[in-house]
């Protein structure tokens, strides 16, 4: 039986592991391990640090959802990934989601590229719905709580602690030290 300190030391391991040696130093990712899929293996590792207040998870459907608002990047890798996964008893679920009114309804909402230009629309939608949302570039710096960003070959995450604790969520101080906290310099 494997406590939940031991799941958490497991946890950093492996995002320790995708932030460094996973990427050798000489350059290139190892065969088969794209940009997208170290992605999709963060977002479920992000579901594993995140703690939504009380009365945010649907009760009803069991189920954590990770959505993808806008032109969709992974294709079939985040389902392939999250497939049979659990966190906090309850089972992962990617949808897909074309406005943000719907994307309201996931826990983690990945926010395409292709959403770039309507994103300060799409964070104020959002407002401090109990959503953490997740992009690339300069998107904690804007507002965003998690953005990806390619570093020397790397794909490593700047945190934005001050939206997500804006939307109400506890993020785990471990995931905080892994991550390089940016300020909000949204307008």
């Amino acid at each position: 039986m494997v406590t939940r300190g031991q799941g958490a030391l497991r946890t950093l391991m492996v995002l320790g592991c995708l932030m460094s040696s996973l990427c050798p130093a000489a350059g290139e990712e190892p065969e088969g391990l794209s940009e997208n899929k170290i992605k999709a293996v963060y977002l479920y590792y992000f579901a594993t640090f995140m703690d939504w207040p009380p009365g945010s998870l649907d009760n009803d459907s069991h189920e954590i959802v990770i959505g993808i608002l806008g032109e969709d990047p992974f294709g079939s890798i985040l389902d392939d990934t999250v497939r049979g996964k659990m966190v906090q008893r309850r089972s992962l679920t990617v949808k897909r989601f074309q406005s943000v009114q719907e994307a309201r309804q996931s826990q983690i909402l990945f926010i395409s590229p292709s959403e770039q230009d309507q994103l300060v629309h799409i964070l104020k939608v959002l407002g401090d719905a109990p959503v953490l949302t997740v992009g690339d570039g300069r998107f904690a710096a804007l507002g965003g709580q998690i953005a990806f960003q390619r570093e020397e070959k790397r794909v490593r995450f700047e945190i934005n602690a001050e939206a997500v604790k804006r939307a109400g969520l506890k993020m785990s101080a471990q995931l905080l030290k892994l991550g390089r906290i940016v300020g909000d310099s949204s307008p």
